[in-house]
Formats: C-alpha cells, structure tokens, sequence
C-alpha cells in the first residue's frame, strides 16, 4: 500500500510532543510490515538537520496566496530507513523559518499555506491513503482533488483550528460555511470539523478517546458534530517506539537492564540520578518522578500536590517539566526547597530516560489524556504508573495488575492511590506489578495493523 503521512513534527527531528513520536513510530511500522511510506512536513528552519540523509531538492511550486505567487521548494531526504519530504516555502513573512515549530499568531496561515502546497505536490500522484494528523494538517481535506483515501487523525480534540474567513480566502479556497462553521463562535471557521466532514475516515489515539470526544466534556464544542460522524470513527491506541524505548539498549542510562537483572539495573540508576540532582543518597527510598508538560490537560495542580504528598509518606519526588507559561514556571520554582526533591523545568531527553531508569513510581495525573506514551515507557522500564483513568490511560493501566489507578481529579484521590502504592511497595505483590508492565506488548506493531485494516475497510465498528 503507498501510504503518506502528512504531519507538523516528526520525532525526534522535529518534536514538541507526543505527536512526533506517532508519526515517527507509526511510519517506522508500517514500512516494517512492507508498505511504501512517505512522511510530508514543514522544512523548519529548527529541524535537526545533522540527522538526515539524502538532503537535496526535488522540485518548485508556485503557490498563490493573497494575489502573489509563492515560490516553494520541495526537499526530499531520508531519516533511519523513513522517506520524508519537506515543504520550503520562500515566503516575505518566513513562516517555517521562525526557530519553532508552533505559537506565532499566524499559524493558520502558515499551515494552511502548508496543507495546500502538499496537495498541489501530490495532485498528480496520487497515493491510496493521505493520513492527516491533528489541526494543523486538517485544512489538506479541503483541498482535496484526488481518489486517495483521507484518514484524519484526532491527537487531541482541544486544539481545533480556529480561523476568520480570511485566511481561507487569502489562500485561494472556497468553503461551504455550514460545513466549517464553529459551533461556538458562529463568525469563525474551524479547520478541524472541515476535516471530520471532508475525509473518509476519522480515527482517535485510543478507544477510549473514541468515546469520550463523543461527549459534552470531551468533545470541547464538537462532540454533537462528531456524533454525526460515529459511523467513521475509530479508535486505535498509539504504540511505542520499543526499539528506542529500551532498558535493555538504551545509551542514555548509567546501567542496561533487562526484566530478569532490573533490580540491580534500576537500583545503580537510582543512584546516579540521586547524584545528579542532589537528592538525598538512598536506595530504599520510594522515588516518583513526572516527566509532563505543564499545561492544565496535565494536571499541574494534583502534580504540585502529589509532590507534598511524597514527602509526607517518606519519598523522593523528581519532576522534569515544561511550560511556556511565566505563571507556571514561576509557581513550581517557588516550591520550597527539600533534600528528597528536584525540580527541573526544561526539555531534557537524556535526562527522560534516566527519571524512568531510576524510578519506582511514575505520576500521571492528566484531567484528560488522547492516549498518553509516558505511562507505556515506564510500563517498559519498570516504573509502576500511577493514571487518572482517562482516555489512553484508562485502556493501558489497569488498577492493581500494572499500575494505580483513580477516577476524580482531586487531591484526596491522588494522596489515596500514592498511600496504596506506597504500601504495595513493602508487600509480595510489587515485583509482580512491575514483571507484568515489563512484559506488556507496548509495541506499535498491532496498531499499525490495524491502521492498514482501516485503510482497506477490512475492519467493523
């Protein structure tokens, strides 16, 4: 099957977060299984060049916009085995030349100029399935002109793709309004439930998800749009790269460590990690760490408080974060000092793979959570995951068999399940627990599988 993935990041060239991991892992998939796979993203002027192969241009187009004629280069280059084509527009205003990837007031005119760059390239090559990902590849469905088949894959229902008229029309693209027009806000246009309407099939990260974007909670304005589309949906739970994601072989950790040796493995990780961040040295010492980025989906408040809550019950507590929120940064730098916490605010993968190494619990408190891979990479490493039962979470974390689970986003419920797990930690049951999220199959192989059913129809709701 000719497959073409067209995306906004590809890990971990051109990553912000979970998405990139999909495109990279679903991709590496499905040509493993012998499938010809094209990946299609913006040449960013923040891409890791230096890990491309095969860099050089392919070919011009000419794209209108606004009147003028925007001249854009076609690159083609190849990275670990996938075929990939970057889009370079020569475009007055620098849209993929701005050092990141999103947050500029005119993303939708940049992505948008993106989505239709990439269906001029492939108006006369048509491939069987176009896979679209997320807001920022939904405008490709309305420029749809060909036979291929347009999946549209829901990341995270939050982020929609709101826009004026304006930017459809600056781009030369004529829409029905009842088919784009916001549920919310009737004066704007959203790109997202365009893609529902435009594409033939629709699938979300994890069955749950399925579910609950159907729903007033979860749908965030569009779940009775969507509702009209069951018929099309699925859901399909995301896998993990298990060839990177890997104690066994992972360079990134002071010490390798298999199922049968990741007592001995994760203690000497522990230790180095301790050292690292100047936490108090000692093995017997419960560690929990959160690797998140510090949004409200992420559940910063039950994170603040799941750190007083360790220390109150005797552990350590590591917490590797991100935001782009003054607020936020501030509020977790102003949490008091203690010996058994470290708290990093900063993007640090090296980093990532040691605080799963090394730790013996690892929080997840997400109000809700598409499908979410840090609880499958501790499952892998041996950290037992504490969830919200929510979205992925809930189809990959099973209370008291892999992990600890609670339902209310609320502090009582995390300090309920930190003083369970704590508790587990002394009794016969925990090796148990950590044997069967070591041994569970979190590759994307089986998912992949079913992506290809979808595209051939072979699969039923």
């Amino acid at each position: 099957m000719d497959i073409v993935h067209i995306a906004s990041e590809l890990a971990p060239i051109a990553k912000v977060g979970g998405l990139g991991d999909v495109i990279y892992g679903l991709a590496k998939a499905q040509v493993k299984n012998g499938h010809r796979v094209q990946i299609i993203i913006p040449k960013y002027d923040c891409l890791d060049y230096s890990a491309l192969e095969s860099l050089s241009p392919i070919g011009k187009l000419s794209i209108p916009e606004n009147g003028n004629q925007i001249q854009t280069i076609l690159w083609s280059a190849r990275f670990h085995g996938l075929e990939l084509v970057l889009v370079d527009p020569q475009h007055p205003q620098g849209y993929f030349h701005r050092t990141k990837i999103y947050g500029e007031r005119d993303d939708n005119d940049r992505f948008l100029f993106f989505c239709k760059a990439v269906s001029i390239a492939l108006e006369n090559h048509p491939p069987d399935v176009i896979h679209l990902h997320d807001w920022p590849t939904a405008g490709f469905a309305l420029f749809r002109k060909n036979g291929s088949k347009i999946v549209f894959t829901i990341h995270n229902m939050q982020h929609q793709g709101l826009c004026a008229p304006f930017n459809l029309e600056r781009i030369g693209l004529n829409f029905n309004w009842d088919d784009l027009r916001d549920p919310k806000h009737p004066q704007a246009l959203n790109l997202m439930k365009g893609a529902f309407h435009y594409s033939d099939l629709i699938t979300a990260v994890s069955p749950t998800y399925a579910q609950e974007i159907l729903t007033a909670e979860g749908g965030f304005g569009l779940d009775t749009y969507l509702c009209r589309y069951k018929h099309k949906l699925f859901g399909i739970l995301n896998g993990i790269d298990t060839e990177y994601w890997n104690p066994e072989t992972d360079p990134m950790l002071v010490a390798n460590y298999s199922q049968k040796t990741r007592q001995e493995g994760k203690k000497k990780n522990k230790g180095h990690l301790q050292g690292t961040l100047n936490l108090t040295r000692n093995a017997s010492k419960p560690l929990v760490v959160a690797i998140t980025r510090l949004v409200e989906q992420k559940g910063p408040d039950l994170i603040a408080y799941g750190i007083q809550k360790t220390l109150e019950l005797g552990g350590q507590f590591a917490l590797l974060g991100t935001t782009r929120d003054p607020s936020m940064q501030r509020r977790f730098e102003q949490i008091k000092p203690h010996p058994d916490l470290a708290i990093r605010l900063d993007f640090n993968e090296s980093l990532s793979h040691l605080l799963y190494a090394a730790s013996d619990l690892f929080l997840m408190p997400s109000i809700f959570e598409p499908c979410g891979l840090s609880q499958m990479i501790a499952l892998r490493y041996g950290s037992v995951p504490i969830v919200r039962a929510t979205g992925g979470l809930k189809d990959t974390i099973f209370d008291g068999k892999n992990g600890f689970t609670f339902t209310h986003p609320d502090n009582r419920e995390v300090a309920a399940c930190l003083e369970r797990a704590f508790a587990s930690m002394k009794t016969e049951q925990w090796p148990a627990l950590i044997d069967r999220g070591m041994t569970t199959d979190l590759s994307w192989d089986c998912s992949a599988e079913k992506y290809i059913n979808i595209y051939a129809n072979k699969t039923n709701h």
